[in-house]
This record gives structure tokens, C-alpha cells and sequence, in this order.
């Protein structure tokens, strides 16, 4: 899998998630922050911090992008 197919999702407490981008791309705020024109350091780098985000929490929410993107 190639860089530009994952994102990098970073928890408040700095654990790392890769997960594909079209799992993360389920989220509206994350998909605007990556595909919106202008100079989003996100959209740049692939990465997206959730300062207020813990790791237990975002771990739930990568689960959820992949559940979606299975069932709904």
C-alpha cells in the first residue's frame, strides 16, 4: 500500500493510527481537512492530530471507519 492511500491518525496522547484513507475519509471533518483547497498541513502531510482525542476513543473511531465502510 502506498503512502498517499493510508492517513495518519494521532491521539492526544501521540499513538499513531494508519488507516486507509478511504476508512478515514468516512469522517466529514477529515475528509474536508484532506481534500479542501488551500494549504491544510493535513492535506500536505497525510496527517491529522485530535489534541482533545485519547487513544482509547480514536482506536473506537478507526473501528467504526472500517465497520462502515463494510456494512453501511
Amino acid at each position: 500500500m502506498k503512502k498517499e492511500d493510508t492517513v495518519k491518525l494521532i491521539s492526544s496522547d501521540g499513538f499513531e493510527f494508519i488507516v486507509d484513507k478511504e476508512a478515514a475519509m468516512v469522517s466529514q471533518t477529515i475528509r474536508n481537512m484532506l481534500t479542501s483547497p488551500g494549504s491544510f498541513a493535513e492535506r500536505q502531510h497525510g496527517e491529522v492530530t485530535f489534541p482533545e482525542i485519547s487513544t482509547t476513543i480514536l482506536e473506537k473511531i478507526c473501528q467504526y471507519f472500517y465497520w462502515h465502510l463494510e456494512f453501511a
